[in-house]
């Protein structure tokens, strides 16, 4: 071989070498990653409460946190509803783009109310997200990067990842419901979820609801028949599919297995848990069916069988999204014991969900863990007793429940730290904060009252329940639904639309005015801060989905429940009786989440759409142009 030869194939294996080095270096979707990530989100934990419980010295580990790296308010999203608000984590967007504007929206052709967390496409049909923004765990996972994904809302269904993804909030029964308990009594009780029992002897036979299922021509509700028997005052046997379980007064029983048969050879395969109250008279109550994991009648993880393998390892689990029994404690059915007891058997459960993916996590060489724990919301809507309505001093009280929650959280973090490297990037943060819910507002009974909606009858009892029915549509302006939410009666979009586009913004201005302005007669206090039309704080594709005035009350209001579904009130302002005492449903400005950091960062304040592009950043992963948010670390 000569020379010139020799030095032409040196020349090319050189160009070949520097062209893979610059190829690689480009990364495309595979990238060389320079660390870890670890995100915990704890759901509405409160700024205030936090620098209040930190200052007293009993969240010393946070306490550490923030004086190694950093602890800001965390700017929510409007509305700071947990929908809206994790999606703006997970994104980077805002509700704009990514297309979550409340819990509750409603269809314009029907004017009826549905559920934006999980839409189930006719009846037994499948289950789609409405979520059109890009999750960065769907950019960690193009790239390469092992990522998981435990307990995030607003997840169902759920998508493919490079790792393992289990839904949150979202997550359904077995019937398709976000929640559905049942309590059984021998006593005459004229309430909704009651089951009357009769006791012969010491035995009970009774059945459990099932889903509803397509039979031929017909939908069926199914059921499974049940028995019980008093062996003493103190407990009981409980029989169902030949097995039995041992029920114990005031006290959770083990996971109860139930089959449902769906006709066709089809089974729908669930599991509850049960709690004795009383043998005589006999109560009991029976936690919301829930989708068994170890043969899920939908996904509920992705890969299929990470559920089962959750189940395998640490025992049966709490499948459903919101599996804290809150509504029967707030009717009356379960006790605080009964309630508070729950609520710690899953956090136990979350926390080992927790360490079995952090021991795997900790071991690669990088890698993404997102994990939320959000029991910390339902026990400050139920335990929250700071009253702004009627305390005259600012200073943030925290009862024992609370202090409590929040002390095992700080334990849970310093175990975290020991194990985490100087490689990992650790944010903690919540998506909003709390306040007091005092006083209920129904939009839907005020804009009756003021000219914007028409009633063909008065508001009486029968008629706050009737989810519109008697709304003449033809002579509506504007109407509520959802807990923030306001849309005008538009011609084109809605069904029987009144407005045109051309009088559309002076009807907006009228309402806006007069909310604006709207007074308490008990209290004297104004009830709303600011009424937002939607193109003033929103921006992308999905803004044509959002409600046209979105409402920002003050600390100590909330929207009336059955506003919210589109129903009506008497009054349009009445006190909340219920324990349901806290909540965050108000104007952004006045609940801030919390933001820790084990790295400094650049930032005065940071919002929740700051969290997808730091990670992104810190991953050396290329910024998608939807973003709205931006890098905090130094």
């Amino acid at each position: 071989m000569n020379k010139a030869l020799k030095r032409f194939i040196n020349v090319v294996v050189i160009v070949v070498i520097l062209y893979f080095i610059f190829a690689l270096s480009k990364g495309g979707d595979k990238i060389s990653p320079k660390g870890k990530v670890l995100l915990i989100g704890i759901d509405a934990m409160d700024y205030k409460a936090t620098a209040k419980l930190m200052a007293e010295g009993k969240l010393p580990n946070f306490k550490k946190l923030a004086e190694t790296g950093a602890f800001l308010k965390l700017e929510t999203s409007n509305p700071p509803e947990s929908p809206v608000a994790w999606t703006s984590i997970s994104t980077g967007t805002n509700p704009g783009k990514h297309n979550m504007f409340d819990f509750i929206i409603r269809d314009p052709q029907t004017y009826l109310p549905e559920l934006s967390i999980t839409s189930q496409k006719g009846f037994g049909g499948s289950y789609a997200s409405l979520i059109r923004a890009t999750p960065f765990w769907e950019l960690t996972s193009k790239a390469g990067i092992p990522t998981s994904v435990i307990r995030w809302p607003a997840t169902f269904p759920p998508e493919k990842v490079n790792g393992n993804l289990f839904s949150g909030l979202g997550v359904p029964d077995i019937k398709g419901f976000l929640s559905g308990y049942a309590f059984y009594t021998e006593e005459d009780i004229d309430k909704q979820k009651v089951i009357h029992v009769t006791k012969e002897g010491s035995s009970i036979h009774t059945n459990v609801l099932g889903p509803k299922v397509r039979k031929f021509s017909k939908i069926e509700d199914v059921k499974e028949g049940m028995d019980i028997e008093i062996t003493d005052e103190y407990s009981a046997i409980l029989t169902i599919d030949g097995r039995e379980y041992q029920l114990d007064r005031e006290k959770w029983s083990d996971w109860v297995k139930v089959k449902f048969d769906a006709g066709f050879l089809r089974s729908v395969h669930g599991m509850f848990k049960a709690y004795l109250i009383s043998t005589e008279p006999f109560q009991m109550y029976i936690t919301t069916v829930q989708i068994d994991p170890t043969n899920p009648i939908v996904d509920i993880s992705s890969p299929k069988g990470y559920a089962k393998e959750l189940a395998d390892e640490l025992g049966l689990y709490y499948t459903l999204g919101m599996p804290e029994e809150t509504d029967g404690y707030v009717n009356g059915f379960l006790d605080e014991k009964a309630f508070l007891s729950q609520v710690y058997e899953i956090e136990k459960e979350r926390e080992a969900m927790f360490w079995k993916e952090f021991n795997e996590f900790k071991e690669k060489e990088t890698g993404v863990l997102a994990f939320a724990f959000d029991s910390s919301d339902r026990l400050q809507h139920l335990f929250w007793d700071n009253k702004v309505l009627t305390n005259i001093s600012d200073e943030i009280v925290m009862n024992e429940v609370l202090t409590g929650y929040y002390m095992r959280k700080d334990e849970l973090l310093g175990k975290i730290m020991k194990e985490v490297g100087n490689d990992t990037m650790v944010l903690i943060f919540s998506d909003h904060g709390f306040s007091s819910f005092e006083r209920a507002v129904n939009i839907n009974t005020w804009l009756s009252q003021n000219g914007f909606m028409k009633l063909n009858t008065v508001i009486k009892q029968g008629v706050e329940d009737s989810l519109f029915e008697y709304v003449i549509w033809d002579e509506t302006k504007a109407y509520s639904v959802g807990f923030s939410s306001i849309y005008i009666n538009l011609e084109g979009r809605e069904k029987h639309g009144t407005v045109s586009i051309d009088d559309k913004e002076a009807v907006e201005n009228e309402i806006i005015e007069k909310l604006e302005n709207l007074t308490d007669p008990k209290t004297g206090r104004k009830v709303i801060n600011k009424v937002y039309r939607r193109g003033d704080i929103y921006s992308g594709d999905s803004l044509e989905n959002a409600p046209d005035l979105i409402i920002g009350f003050n600390p100590g209001y909330r929207m009336e429940w059955q506003s919210a579904i589109g129903g009506f009130t008497r009054n349009a302002i009445l006190d909340n009786t219920k324990k349901w005492q806290g909540d965050h449903l108000i104007d952004p400005t006045f609940v801030p989440g919390v933001l820790f950091s084990n790295k400094q960062i650049n930032q005065d304040s940071a919002s929740l759409v700051d969290i997808a592009p730091t990670v992104l950043n810190f991953l050396n992963i290329s910024m998608p142009e939807q973003i709205d948010g931006k890098p905090l670390l130094k």
